[in-house]
């Protein structure tokens, strides 16, 4: 009979994964992020290779949809239930390595959000011969208190002596030496790529570099709304609309029956101007197309159909139906009629709309969803062909508050941008942040110094959100041990085959509450040991399937602090070519500790610890038992266990039967991490550090390198041994 010797049987001993168990890839680490992190992710979750360490982590975000406070507090002086951040606008960067960025006023001046952190300033690099005098006149575009704003930079950069600033090469200007006053109206826009600002002493415009002033030709008017129109810009005051063009401004609807503006948007489907007028309705302006032409006004009133006569903001859904908000609902023109949507025992306060269509609604219990049926695929192609509007109110409403999600139920402003939304709230700015869909890959070639072609382990795992049922994901972990040589004693002939094994799943996770998470993987694995060996044996491979089962727990009594557990690889034991001859599979527990050491807006540092143990429990006949025994006599009863020893020395061995793992993680800016990690394993004799980089090119890609450094005193195999992974969201 051969004698087979494959080369996995060697590496059984080398990397000292589950001795007595059989199929290795079940138990083989991925993702260069946590091997740069001493192999640890059990409580991390938080990436696609969390299908690998802990499916619950599939109930948070960024894998599932989850709110976040972005920018928490009011700062003192602030009433709780006040409303500081007074308004919106976002720059909505399309491209493989941008950010999407968002710009909030509030009652003292204006924050900039760069897709990673906010920021209450600019930094301007000083070029060539430019001081900082220089940068403050292009920043304030005027020479007007220039030598008192530039005072005020130089205490804001540190600077207090000449020598000082020259040897600055950058200037952090704070936006509040031009904005000081509430804001009242924003509008980035994307053609000109300028924000324009609206106050309530006037009008200005910011392109990057610097800011305009247009009091000398606009006044000091309150400004109530903005919206653009090509190259128009249209603007609402508390005494009048004007539209600004070509450097010129011209009030325009002075037959409206009051002259104070609440809300303006531009239809640019109809070319029409929706007007919200206080006291008077919602009107519709139809603008003039030469100067020999006469702008068209129309309005609608109660008898219309409208709630009331003052509209709050106007808001156009990407099917061309009009939204306009009041105190007590929605007024909701369906490019038939007028209806109405009313909030029982609710305060509207806002409204956006979303790219594909879903209309969302601020109010003072929270901010409403609502996905119209015209909106949807199906509900597009009859919005055409009916002629009877009773069907436009149908649609999934959800709603969402403090008991689900959000810090504050006050809610004052919305923003829909891209996939995530923004709001306004007592609490500060809260981000709902819908997940996207994130696809892992890992690669990595074992056990360089060994020099064997064909050893390599791969790794992928795409994950799926289900809304607020959790997130799906799937993966394939696959181990090639290269080409291996059966020999057989009876005739001396020799075959070469190749071995390898796969481990396909389906993953699910979702939340038991607000700080608990369940997660389960569906395993099914194929290992073929000599496959394809030409020696009359039979072939050595096996088929079965393995569950996962893990819990993970965030902000437990300490913010930032979060603990997973995962008893891995619960299914029945194995055989290859004898049946008597069977093997279990790895049961393993895994726990893991997380922290957020520092969490600020440029530095973010995270602590990991893990602790993994095999617990294969045999009885005295050695056959290994179910996992619901295994899973806890293990732990009484060490393999290394004397009968002499006490219940310390029974505790300590059972303990060092495991593998402890240690993590930390830098990040700066959201951009670049540092990564670095140790892992002992004394039972095989492991000491490794591990050490990694990765780069955030985008809010889509990110790409990780990891590599091992041993520090024992024995040879170790995987020494320089090099992982390499990326992650892609779309």
């Amino acid at each position: 009979m051969a004698k087979i010797v494959p080369l996995f049987l060697l590496l059984l001993s080398t990397l000292a994964f589950s001795r007595a168990s059989a199929v290795i890839t079940l138990e083989m680490p991925v993702g260069a992020r946590q091997l740069g992190m001493g192999e640890s992710g059990v409580a991390l979750a938080d990436d696609g290779n969390t299908l690998y360490y802990n499916p619950a982590g599939l109930a948070f975000g960024p894998l599932a949809n989850e709110w976040e406070l972005s920018r928490a507090g009011q700062p003192q002086g602030t009433a709780s239930t006040g409303q500081f951040y007074t308004a919106f606008a976002a720059r909505n960067r399309r491209g493989f390595l941008t950010r999407n960025e968002v710009w909030a006023g509030t009652v003292n001046g204006i924050l900039h959000f760069d897709g990673t952190v906010w920021h209450n300033d600019i930094t301007v690099p000083l070029e060539g011969n430019a001081k900082l005098r220089d940068v403050v006149r292009t920043f304030i575009g005027s020479e007007i208190s220039l030598d008192s704003i530039s005072g005020v930079v130089r205490n804001y950069n540190g600077v207090k002596m000449l020598s000082e600033e020259e040897r600055l090469v950058e200037v952090r200007i704070p936006f509040s030496v031009m904005i000081k006053d509430t804001v009242t109206a924003l509008l980035y826009e994307t053609r000109t790529e300028k924000l324009w600002v609206g106050t309530t002493k006037g009008l200005f415009r910011f392109d990057g570099r610097g800011f305009k002033d247009f009091t000398s030709e606009f006044g000091t008017r309150r400004i109530t709304a903005i919206a653009n129109q090509g190259a128009t810009l249209w603007i609402g005051t508390d005494n009048g609309l004007f539209a600004y063009r070509n450097g010129v401004f011209e009030q325009r609807g002075s037959v409206l029956p009051s002259q104070k503006i609440t809300s303006i948007s531009w239809h640019e489907m109809r070319k029409e101007l929706y007007v919200g007028v206080e006291g008077a309705g919602i009107a519709r302006l139809t603008p003039k197309q030469n100067n020999e032409d006469k702008d068209k006004w129309a309005i609608y009133t109660l008898q219309d159909g409208i709630i009331d006569l003052e509209p709050k903001a106007i808001a156009i859904d990407s099917s061309g139906h009009i939204w306009a908000v009041h105190k007590e609902g929605l007024s909701h023109f369906n490019l038939r009629r007028w209806e109405q949507v009313r909030f029982d025992n609710n305060e509207v306060h806002s409204i956006t709309v979303a790219e594909k269509g879903t209309i969302w609604v601020g109010t003072n219990k929270g901010v409403w969803s609502y996905l119209p049926e015209y909106a949807t695929p199906s509900g597009r192609k009859s919005e055409t062909e009916q002629t009877d509007s009773t069907q436009n109110a149908q649609g999934q409403w959800s709603h969402y508050h403090t008991g689900n999600g959000l810090a504050s139920n006050t809610v004052w402003n919305v923003l829909s941008l891209g996939n995530d939304l923004w709001l306004s709230t007592a609490a500060g700015v809260e981000r709902y942040h819908a997940a996207q869909n994130q696809v892992a890959f890992f690669y990595e070639q074992l056990l360089p110094i060994l020099d064997i072609p064909g050893l390599y382990h791969l790794y992928t795992g795409v994950t799926f959100p289900l809304g607020d049922w959790g997130t799906w994901g799937m993966f394939l972990n696959f181990i090639s041990f290269g080409e291996s040589t059966d020999s057989s004693l009876t005739t001396g002939k020799t075959s070469t085959f190749n071995s390898s094994e796969v481990v396909v799943g389906l993953s699910y996770g979702t939340r038991l509450n607000k700080n608990w998470a369940l997660g389960l993987n569906f395993k099914f694995f194929y290992s073929a040991l000599s496959s394809g060996a030409a020696l009359n044996e039979p072939d050595a491979t096996t088929m079965s399937y393995a569950i996962d089962v893990g819990v993970l727990g965030r902000d437990l009594g300490v913010k930032g602090l979060r603990f997973g557990a995962v008893l891995a690889n619960i299914g029945p034991n194995v055989y290859y070519v004898d049946k008597s001859n069977d093997d279990p599979i790895p049961l393993t527990w895994r726990f893991g500790l997380s922290y957020d050491l520092l969490k600020h807006p440029d530095h973010r540092v995270t602590l990991n610890a893990d602790y993994s143990k095999t617990v294969i429990y045999e009885n005295s006949k050695g056959e290994a038992q179910p996992f619901y025994i295994s899973a806890w006599r293990a732990w009484l009863y060490p393999e290394t266990v004397q009968e002499n020893d006490s219940k310390f020395d029974t505790f300590r061995k059972s303990f060092q039967e495991g593998i402890l793992n240690f993590g930390a993680e830098y990040v700066y800016a959201g951009t670049v991490a540092l990564r670095a990690g140790y892992l002992h394993d004394k039972i095989g004799q492991r000491q490794e550090l591990d050490i990694g980089l990765g780069v955030m090119l985008s809010d889509m890609l990110q790409l990780d390198i990891a590599s091992i450094q041993n520090v024992s005193n024995l040879d170790g195999v995987r020494d320089g041994q090099l992982r390499f992974a990326g992650l892609f969201r779309f």
